[in-house]
């Protein structure tokens, strides 16, 4: 058995002491290979820094199997001679890849959000794809609290699968939300390859939850419930409730609303438009606004201000300025403390209460999917209540067969 050699690692001359540096010019720390020839075991040794570990760690080629003293002392002088010209060439045994190119994970990260603020500013991605790309950066960051990850390499697939299982088990998020998680470390692995920063997505192979073993959790607001909203919004909150209206009736996304300018109402068709630059799908279309609905907006004075104002500006009344769609939650949960819903009831429960209203209400499950802009008919049949009583028509059926 090899005995373990008092050894003090020493850095060569170009090096700084350990200790001093930080970062990635600590993992170019090395020391200079050299030879121990103890009783029973050979072996070349020097030490290089170990960024998992944090400190210098020592690494041993045996040389035992070398018979014959001359070859032995050939190989090993062949041997130094290479490791040396490799470490000072930036080369690490602890990291796959070239330490001189190595990049902090956090620098990564910085580089990304440079990266997607560009996009923002040029007009390549819309706000909220934006927001979204930011807080899956802060999620990420976050986790890293949990599990430290210093160095870009250490991005790796068991990184990405621990941290979807963070979103998952350990934060307690739907698949929905897990998959969506997914989506983004694949766009910000595809942004590392094609800087350069890792040879290979880290998320190949990863796949996400079927949509076929979950369905969408829909938690409708009971209706005399949204009744008590109506009145506690028309005396405590108007504009609020127009926004509340479009987004039960019309089915139109809090985002959108942020967008939708006077000019996009149509009083004689009773419609809205949508316009592509505004839309989830990018596509202009065109829904009808019930009269309950049209004759409220003119009640509150909507169609008094200019046509190129937004519907919802400050303090929900139209305006030149487009606010955060964020406004609509603090208003919500105004609403949802003073009239005592359930945590579960958020905003957005208003879209699926109205959609699943209007189908019970029997309107045609064609009509509701134009109203509510599905790509198919099978999205808003998920909005459907299955009836499992007995039909009695069909139980009397009496047919040719």
């Amino acid at each position: 058995m090899c005995s373990k050699p008092t050894h003090t690692p020493k850095h060569g001359s170009e090096r700084e002491t350990l200790g001093t540096q930080s970062g990635v010019s600590a993992a170019l720390q090395y020391t200079l290979p050299e030879f121990r020839d103890n009783e029973g075991c050979s072996y070349i040794e020097f030490y290089a820094y170990d960024p998992e570990k944090g400190r210098m760690r020592r690494k041993r080629i045996k040389t035992n199997r070398i018979k014959g003293v001359q070859k032995r002392r050939q190989y090993v002088r062949g041997v130094i001679n290479r490791l040396t010209e490799q470490l000072r060439h930036g080369w690490n045994p602890w990291i796959a890849g070239d330490a001189t190119d190595l990049l902090t994970f956090e620098e990564a990260l910085e580089r990304y959000e440079l990266h997607i603020e560009k996009m923002l500013a040029s007009g390549y991605f819309r706000k909220e794809t934006y927001l979204g790309y930011k807080s899956n950066v802060k999620m990420l960051r976050l986790y890293m609290k949990k599990r430290p990850v210093y160095y870009a390499y250490q991005f790796d697939r068991k990184f990405c699968v621990d941290f979807l299982d963070y979103v998952f088990i350990d934060r307690d998020n739907g698949a929905q939300t897990r998959n969506n998680y997914l989506g983004f470390l694949r766009v910000f692995s595809g942004f590392l390859v094609e800087k350069g920063y890792l040879q290979t997505k880290p998320t190949d192979g990863i796949q996400p939850i079927s949509k076929r073993l979950y369905q969408k959790e829909r938690t409708c607001i009971p209706l005399d419930v949204v009744g008590k909203i109506s009145e506690y919004c028309k005396e405590k909150d108007p504009s609020f409730l127009l926004a509340c209206y479009l987004l039960y009736y019309c089915f139109i996304r809090p985002v959108e609303m942020t967008r939708l300018r006077v000019r996009d109402f149509n009083m004689h068709t009773g419609t809205i438009t949508i316009p592509a630059d505004c839309s989830k799908n990018h596509k202009t279309q065109t829904v009808t606004v019930p009269k309950k609905v049209l004759f409220y907006a003119i009640s509150i004075g909507v169609f008094s201000a200019p046509a190129s104002d937004y519907i919802f500006s400050e303090q929900l009344r139209p305006g030149d300025i487009e606010i955060d769609p964020k406004i609509f939650r603090d208003h919500w949960e105004k609403v949802r403390k003073s009239v005592g819903l359930k945590k579960e009831w958020k905003f957005y429960s208003l879209k699926d209460t109205g959609i699943t209203a209007m189908l019970k209400a029997k309107v045609a499950a064609i009509n509701v999917r134009d109203q509510a802009r599905h790509s198919s008919l099978a999205i808003t049949e998920i909005y459907t209540d299955h009836n499992h009583e007995v039909n009695p028509e069909i139980l009397e059926i009496d047919g040719a067969l």
